[in-house]
């Protein structure tokens, strides 16, 4: 039988009252209107945390401990106690069953979903959520409390994240039992430190860090379209992402061939100017995309090496361009980081649509500060769910993607 966390019947007042209204609100009816509430209603069964193709599961307790990441989903399974003689069908499979099992009713339009985020920096929409058979390690038609975490997290450091979640009906007395959830939230860190001997390899979105009394020149490696060497000491620490996709905004003013090379986030800056190198056969225009426009740059073509070279302590987005372009409009260009429709709706990446291997890639907006300048200063994240409210299904927050 699966663990639940039951109905709480906690409260003074609860405590006062006689035997039999204690047994009617645990069977769901508790005033003179017969509103309804699911027998032992709360949280069970296992936490499934959400992050790209991975699944994490994790045995639902009052105190949950788990690492979160930027652009995790989060889903808390409801369950309640069917009553005797009951069985409910449950899951893609249609099989009856009876006993605690996943609630797979409605979602009351009163009740309300408390999502209390202590820390203020991590949650970004709670809501009540019904899986569908397209949810991949999910229940088919159960409900749950579904949350998800902020898409950027902008700080090298690990926070301490603490949370309570519970449900109750609005004009009665019924409450689910509260359960915390707690933990470190981070961005994700690559699996090794930085390495002196051999490439670093940087192949997604990760944390990267020197070990102590450790220093030495480090190249890291960008799929073999970029290499960026620089000197790092003990405790250095950057966090690198890169990606290829096409930017059809820049892209629309010019009639050149363009080719992007994106280095995404703010906190790719180090501590010593090192050289960003991309291979290239023939010496090309490198320009900086600084707030949606372009300004040129300093590199240079090493003829021996075949590849365009840029001194620089913070790596930007880049445009090669096999001719110069005439930028002297773009001076006159307002900054607009939300340039049309498709970049809007891109996700946090900047991207849309698919990348492929070649240098037609599609979608994306390359917006960032101009490296040479150093990384802006660090904005901490202030806004919060404080008591969230939900009544049925409608989301607390904007949806993402």
């Amino acid at each position: 039988m699966k663990k639940i966390i039951a109905l709480s019947m906690a409260s003074a007042m609860l405590l006062s009252m006689s035997t039999v209204a204690f047994a009617d609100i645990e069977t769901g009816i508790v005033d003179e209107n017969g509103n309804q509430w699911p027998n032992e209603f709360g949280f069970g069964g296992q936490i499934q945390v959400m992050r790209g193709e991975e699944v994490h599961s994790y045995d639902l307790q009052e105190k949950n401990k788990i690492e979160l990441q930027p652009g995790d989903d989060i889903y808390l399974p409801l369950y309640f106690t069917t009553a005797e003689g009951e069985s409910v069908t449950i899951g893609a499979s249609k099989e009856e069953m009876t006993g605690h099992v996943p609630y797979n009713g409605q979602i009351d339009k009163n009740w309300k979903l408390n999502f209390v985020d202590k820390t203020k920096a991590v949650i970004e929409t709670a809501e009540f959520y019904k899986a569908q058979s397209s949810d991949k390690n999910l229940v088919k038609g159960a409900v749950y409390v579904k949350a998800q975490t902020k898409d950027e997290y902008n700080s090298l450091d690990a926070l301490e994240y603490n949370f309570n979640i519970y449900i109750n009906e609005r004009y009665t007395q019924n409450k689910t039992e509260q359960i915390q959830m707690e933990g470190n939230f981070a961005n994700p860190s690559s699996d090794k430190l930085v390495d002196f001997e051999w490439d670093n390899n940087v192949y997604e979105k990760s944390v990267w860090e020197v070990a102590e009394d450790q220093d030495g020149t480090a190249t890291f490696n960008f799929n073999d379209n970029a290499y960026y060497t620089v000197r790092m000491f003990s405790g250095d620490k950057v966090m690198l992402e890169f990606d290829r996709l096409f930017d059809r905004e820049i892209a629309s003013r010019y009639a050149e061939d363009l080719y992007f090379y994106n280095f995404r986030g703010d906190l790719d800056s180090f501590n010593t100017t090192g050289t960003l190198i991309i291979p290239v056969d023939e010496p090309m225009y490198l320009y900086q995309v600084v707030n949606g426009a372009l300004k040129a740059t300093e590199a240079v073509y090493n003829e021996e090496n075949e590849a365009m070279e840029l001194k620089t302590r913070s790596l930007g987005n880049y445009v090669l361009s096999p001719t110069a372009l005439d930028i002297s409009a773009e001076a006159e260009t307002p900054s607009n980081d939300n340039t049309n429709e498709e970049t809007v709706e891109t996700p946090s990446n900047g991207g849309n649509g698919q990348v492929q291997e070649s240098n037609d890639y599609l979608g994306g907006n390359s917006d960032k500060g101009n490296p040479d300048t150093g990384s802006d200063d660090m904005i901490g994240l202030a806004v919060a769910l404080a008591a969230v409210s939900l009544a049925g299904a409608v989301a607390l927050g904007k949806k993402r993607r």
